[in-house]
């Protein structure tokens, strides 16, 4: 048995979430999301600035648990510090949990968190008020084509 797979197959990570289950990582994780200015880059309710949306699900790097805590663990090019040296691993655990949250949109059909540029009335949105609430799934408004905001 070989261990090498074509297609450059990537590894998953072996790192156990010691906060899965929690109930409360994904308060505390939003909290540490304010907090510490993630919102200066990723914007309220993780739709995307300067920095990548976490909220589309499509992340770069992974969307797995393990790889979007190595992605704060570590840092990216273009921009992520490594926030390894800085932050506690329980704390980069409730974030991964926050970020989870709002990244997995309960069904496919709805729109993501961010804005379309131009607005398109057919894309549902989060306004940002609902940053106090680790669902912002929960605040979706269905736009009709055509009917006023």
């Amino acid at each position: 048995m070989t261990t090498l797979f074509p297609g450059a197959q990537p590894d998953p990570p072996q790192i156990k979430n010691p906060v899965q289950g929690d109930p409360n990582a994904q308060q505390r994780g939003m909290t540490y999301y304010v907090s510490f200015n993630c919102i200066g880059c990723h914007a309220p309710n993780g739709g995307g600035g300067m920095g990548p949306a976490l909220s589309n699900n499509l992340f770069t790097y992974g969307s797995q648990p393990e790889n979007i805590y190595l992605s704060i663990y570590q840092g990216r090019p273009n921009g992520m510090p490594a926030w390894g040296g800085v932050l506690p691993d329980s704390v980069i655990w409730d974030l991964v949990s926050y970020i989870g949250k709002i990244s997995n949109d309960p069904n496919r059909q709805w729109g993501r968190t961010f804005s379309a540029n131009p607005l398109s009335p057919e894309v549902e949105q989060v306004p940002s008020e609902q940053v106090s609430t680790t669902d912002p799934w929960s605040a979706t408004k269905t736009f009709n084509f055509g009917q006023k905001p």
